[in-house]
């Protein structure tokens, strides 16, 4: 196991599990988003947040606007988790950094996941982002995060932290809508989809789609709650987690 960078948090660091999972955030969030899962999932499972620039102890740092530039910077860091069983899970932006994480660290020669966790956003090759959020003027884009309903109204009513944050959930947008899934060969890893049944974001179709990115199987789940549904359903959300990262040590055991 790697010792924790800029980029990678470790949030077990009392831990050495039989397997690692790497967990990627939402647009304008944090290694924070994760800080808590620890609590609801195996004391052999360790838990690595990304951290990425413009945010938390990051903040001065420029925030990346370019998938394929933040996912170049970001195989290195996380080669050194590869080496033992690991899977990945991402929310909405960090399901899409995520399943190009994985389709570079193969293009590396590199082991895949013993599981892709895909949650918050339809497959890449049917995803579809008419509303260009980045390209908005900031009256636009306060009232669009105010009715996504994640980002708190004391920062939103505050000039001064606007002024901090805009930017970098503006790149991070950027990061999602100018991305342009290029077609290669199906991944091999196991997939979970996870998606909240009141997302309007996703679509039960375009969530189906992720199984036609891997030759292996593809599980389906659903949860009450919107876009952050892994907020509103936490302790559920990390019971089917629990289930799915002891399926990754058994097929490692068995390897």
């Amino acid at each position: 196991m790697r010792d924790a960078s800029d980029w990678l948090v470790n949030l077990t660091p009392r831990r050495r599990g039989r397997v690692s999972l790497l967990c990627l955030p939402f647009a304008g969030g944090g290694a924070g988003a994760f800080h808590d899962w620890p609590d609801g999932l195996p004391p052999d499972v360790e838990v690595w947040a990304v951290r990425l620039p413009g945010r938390e102890s990051r903040l001065v740092e420029e925030p990346y606007r370019d998938l394929g530039a933040l996912v170049d910077a970001l195989v290195p860091e996380v080669a050194g988790l590869v080496g033992t069983p690991y899977a990945v899970f991402g929310h909405s932006m960090g399901a899409l950094v995520g399943y190009e994480l994985v389709r570079r660290l193969r293009a590396a020669g590199l082991p895949e996941p013993g599981l892709l966790v895909a949650s918050g956003h339809d497959a890449p090759h049917v995803a579809a982002h008419p509303r260009q959020l980045h390209a908005m003027p900031d009256p636009a884009l306060v009232a669009a995060l105010r009715d996504y309903g994640a980002t708190p109204d004391t920062l939103l009513a505050q000039p001064e932290l606007l002024e901090l944050f805009l930017p970098t959930i503006r790149a991070d947008f950027a990061v999602v809508e100018t991305y342009a899934y290029r077609p290669g060969p199906p991944l091999r890893c196991p997939f979970a989809v996870l998606r909240g049944v009141a997302d309007h974001d996703v679509t039960p179709a375009g969530c189906a789609a992720w199984a036609e990115l891997t030759a292996g199987p593809t599980a389906q789940l659903a949860f009450p709650g919107g876009h952050f549904f892994i907020d509103e359903a936490r302790e559920r959300v990390l019971a089917e987690l629990t289930e799915l990262l002891d399926g990754v040590g058994r097929a490692r055991r068995a390897a």
